[in-house]
């Protein structure tokens, strides 16, 4: 079996790499579709079949489609015209995609019209916010996928709900939990907060990425707001979106709020990690927070990580004051261990492998 595995954000690199090992053992060979450029590659001794992105090291990718920067149909057309290039010169068994971005989307589009197989890794998220830009990437994915590699027995729930024939569901647990728990035992002790002036559990963790936050003057004063009335210092590491947002709808930070560069995922792991708890919009940053100890708030109207709701790590917000320090303080009270969801565990990719070696069914 030949796929191309296709990845759109530094979270899908984080997921493949332990699964990608796991594929070339058993004999199914994986290429890897990039839409970013190659000024990705940090230039050091890695192997050529190697790269090293945000500090991670995982496999370079064959293709680097290099789409650019504009709005999200902009850049999700200029993916699709991509993608399409690539699959039908290559001709893959089977196209897998990964989450919810909107390059997930546009491959997932690509690889059907060209008449290839989809396979989602992460499929079955919901929100249940039909306005959500991810969740029209998940529910439109569905429609088309052959093949929907879930995370939770929620998923299997919202996919059979949805008309998604059993037989096309497979329960093969979370995938960043796997990376996470690998990342973790390569690190050891390793740790960030000091090199920040953090002592460890004594800080708060921010991470803000979505434009429903970053575009709304109402919503990101109100989270800053409640990041300053908390008493602790708050660490944001941030690549720009969010200084960019303070600086266009004119919002002051407080002293106790400082944003830094953007960091290494290992640093943002420790910092995760470490931190008295952590406040985000981030889904990826929820299902961290679970696999490490640390409560999470989520400053969003839904969430479509379910399951952090569930077991207890995780709580969602209003943007106001008054909310946000009513659930960060929930949170810090929070000290009993959740239990982890269901599979989220290291053996995620041996049943991607398992299924897909079983086969995948095209679509009828």
């Amino acid at each position: 079996m030949r796929l191309i595995a296709t990845v759109g954000a530094r979270p899908n690199f984080v997921k493949i790499a332990p699964l990608i090992p796991r594929l070339q053992r058993a004999d199914i060979s994986v290429d890897i579709a990039y839409t970013g450029s190659r000024s990705a590659r940090r230039r050091d001794s890695s192997p050529p079949s190697d790269m090293s992105f945000h500090g991670l090291r995982v496999p370079a990718p064959r293709w680097f489609l290099d789409i650019g920067q504009g709005t999200d149909a902009v850049m999700t057309g200029r993916a699709m015209r991509a993608f399409e290039e690539v699959f039908l010169a290559e001709r893959p068994d089977a196209v897998m995609v990964i989450g919810d971005v909107s390059a997930t989307l546009a491959a997932a589009v690509s690889a059907a019209k060209a008449g290839l197989p989809v396979v989602h890794l992460e499929a079955g998220l919901r929100c249940h916010d039909p306005g959500d830009a991810d969740e029209v990437n998940r529910v439109l994915v569905t429609r088309i996928a052959s093949m929907h590699l879930v995370p939770t027995e929620a998923a299997i729930t919202n996919l059979e709900a949805e008309g998604v024939p059993p037989e096309r569901i497979h329960f093969v647990g979370n995938i960043l939990a796997e990376a996470v728990l690998e990342q973790l035992d390569a690190m050891g002790s390793y740790e960030a907060a000091s090199a920040f002036g953090l002592v460890e559990k004594a800080y708060i963790l921010g991470s803000f990425h979505r434009p429903e936050n970053l575009r709304d003057p109402w919503r990101i004063g109100g989270l800053i707001e409640g990041l300053g009335r908390t008493g602790m210092p708050v660490i944001i590491p941030d690549a720009g979106p969010l200084r960019s947002a303070l600086t266009t709808h004119g919002v002051q930070l407080p002293h106790a709020i400082e944003i830094v560069d953007a960091v290494t995922y290992n640093d943002m792991l420790a910092l995760e990690r470490d931190a008295a708890v952590i406040v985000t919009d981030s889904g990826g940053v929820q299902e961290e927070a679970c696999m490490l100890g640390t409560s999470c708030v989520t400053v969003r109207d839904s969430t479509e990580r379910q399951s952090t709701l569930a077991c207890g790590c995780n709580r969602l917000a209003e943007p106001t004051g008054d909310s946000m320090v009513g659930a960060i303080a929930s949170a810090i009270e929070c000290r009993t261990p959740w239990p982890i969801p269901k599979r989220w565990d290291r053996a995620v990719s041996d049943r991607v492998v398992r299924a897909l070696l079983r086969g995948i069914a095209p679509l009828k």
